[in-house]
């Protein structure tokens, strides 16, 4: 039986090639601990471990015919954490990747160490805080709490039983709106101590250094503060009293110090402020409704005198529509809708006099509806629809001159608009498709000459990209991607912005999917997961293989 064979491609041309017999290198170890390294044929004139190289299986932790589907991932002290998910719901675990060949001449080899298996939920919310990894589970005892880890089995344990008599982190905690965050060495976050109701609370990591900061709706009502955003050592994030609604509350994570920032909405009723980012340390940028203006722009600096509407840009009740707030250097871009222009592009830098349409893109009510608004220096990157040419590529630097089309990629099918600005360096890749190449990876510099397609990776008006993909993951001044050329299915591919630095590893040999979903970025290596054939695993790539920024 031989072993699936790796073909690195680079262009056209075959750059690595090796088959032989099973590999014998994955070794067991003791029943948490396996470890995977690189075959002796596959380090043929790869004598420096950073140098690039094909992609390498990191373990294999979930034997075939498995598939380790992985959900959080963090690096903590120089080792990856990950949080894997079963799908049957009863076996998802935590799992930490410590790679051992610290010399530069040695093969790759990493050391799997199950932290915490035999969990009925998935983890959740991996922070680091310190040295250590606080995140959220249920280990089918307690119910959904707060865990710490150390990197050791040993020292992965439960925090404290938050709520004795059930969840402290109920069903809303799931989703991705309200994460906890974490300021210097404390994880401050939502819970429920099932007498209190949803309150703030913070933890260093230990069960003396566990406890709510503030009972902000006073009983068994729960305030639900959230989402948080970080402002040096303040948080400032929405929550309910239970007497003047749903208004903006600041905490440095004493009792005394968290406070209502500002009752907007005068009386019970609710502004319900979120949309939160910070410019600098006077202007923070939010969206609420004082109930005379409707959903609008604000700002504060952090006191109840300078926390202000900052343009009521669809006059009276009506909301303005605001969305995609972006900060470019010292220019706050976004989406509104000011009932004459349509949805268009705005900036701001505080106040009512520079509040402004940056340019009626597509004249009429209808509006451009830009999207994606992706910052880069101080322009900010875009996709409008100006009415004749469909929805475009667009890069602005907040003037009416200075907001253009950057090139018109032609007329898509529905489904395959250009969609996924990423920065990468100094450069934005993103997807478009033409009648001539289908779907396909584009970088632009920001000129129109510069904005252009990387590569048709399958050849023709047939798709290298799917409908609907996933970003692409930038690693320096390139990006990590998925995609088809025809004859290898969906594999790895990465790139520097040229066709030439174009390149790809077929994993799962021939034209079967190995279907590669990036994990995390660390210093030396991009970790992704893959299909070989045998069942998806943890893999690496070395930065290397990516340009600096």
């Amino acid at each position: 039986m031989s072993r699936p064979c790796l073909l690195w491609l680079a262009g056209s041309c075959a750059l690595f090639f090796a088959c032989g017999p099973p590999d014998e290198s994955i070794e067991a170890g003791p029943p948490s601990v396996v470890t995977a390294q690189l075959g002796a044929e596959e380090s043929i004139g790869l004598e420096h471990r950073k140098r690039c190289q094909p992609p390498v299986k990191v373990a294999d932790l979930t034997p075939t015919p498995g598939h380790t589907n992985v959900g959080e991932r963090a690096e903590v002290d120089g080792a990856v954490i990950i949080g894997t998910i079963d799908l049957s719901g009863n076996n998802s675990a935590v799992w930490k990747l410590e790679e051992l060949s610290r010399n530069h001449n040695a093969p790759p080899e990493w050391r799997a160490t199950l932290l915490l298996g035999g969990l009925p939920d998935n983890p959740r919310f991996f922070s680091v805080v310190g040295r250590k990894l606080l995140f959220v589970v249920d280990d089918g005892v307690h119910g959904s709490e707060l865990w710490v880890s150390d990197g050791t089995p040993a020292g992965t344990r439960m925090v404290k039983d938050i709520n004795p008599l059930g969840d402290a982190f109920g069903d809303a905690f799931h989703g991705l709106a309200n994460p906890p965050v974490v300021v210097g060495r404390t994880l401050y976050f939502a819970a429920d101590d099932g007498t209190h109701g949803e309150e703030l609370w913070r933890s260093d990591g230990t069960e003396a250094g566990t406890r709510m900061v503030k009972d902000i709706a006073r009983g068994p009502g729960s305030s639900s503060p959230g989402p948080f955003l970080v402002d040096g050592r303040r948080l400032l994030f929405a929550a309910d009293d239970g007497v003047h609604g749903r208004e903006p509350w600041k905490s440095d994570g004493t009792q005394n110090d968290t406070r209502l920032l500002k009752d907007i909405n005068r009386g019970s009723a609710s502004s319900s402020p979120d949309s939160w980012i910070r410019m600098d340390d006077q202007r923070i940028f939010f969206v609420a409704d004082d109930g005379l203006h409707g959903r609008e722009l604000w700002k504060t600096d952090g006191t109840q005198d300078d926390t202000r509407l900052v343009e009521d840009i669809r006059p009276g009740t009506a909301d303005s529509s605001i969305a995609e707030l972006t900060v470019a250097e010292r220019t706050l871009f976004f989406t509104a809708d000011d009932g004459t222009h349509g949805n268009e592009l705005w900036a701001s830098k505080g106040s009512a006099g520079d509040t402004r349409l940056v340019k009626d893109i597509r004249p009429g009510l209808e509006g451009s509806r830009p999207r994606e608004l992706t910052a880069l220096d101080e322009d900010v990157f875009l996709f409008a629809d100006d009415g004749t040419h469909g929805l475009e590529p667009w890069r602005s630097n907040g003037s009416t001159g200075g907001t253009r089309l950057l090139k018109d990629t032609g007329e898509a099918p529905p489904g395959f608009e250009p969609s996924q600005l990423v920065v990468a360096g100094e450069k934005i890749f993103f997807y478009a498709h033409t009648p001539d190449t289908g779907q396909e990876l584009w970088v632009t510099n920001g000129t129109t000459a510069g904005t252009r397609l990387v590569k048709d990776i399958q050849p023709g008006p047939a798709n290298g990209i799917s409908g609907d993909p996933a970003p692409a993951f930038p690693v320096g001044g390139g990006v990590f991607f998925r995609a088809f050329d025809g004859t290898h299915g969906a594999e790895p591919w990465w790139t520097d912005g040229t066709e030439a630095g174009t390149k790809t590893a077929d994993i799962n040999p021939g034209a079967a999917s190995s279907s590669p979903d990036p994990i995390i970025l660390t210093r030396d290596w991009l970790y992704f997961s893959a299909d070989d054939g045998t069942g998806s695993e943890v893999w690496a790539l070395p930065v290397a293989c990516f340009p600096k920024d």
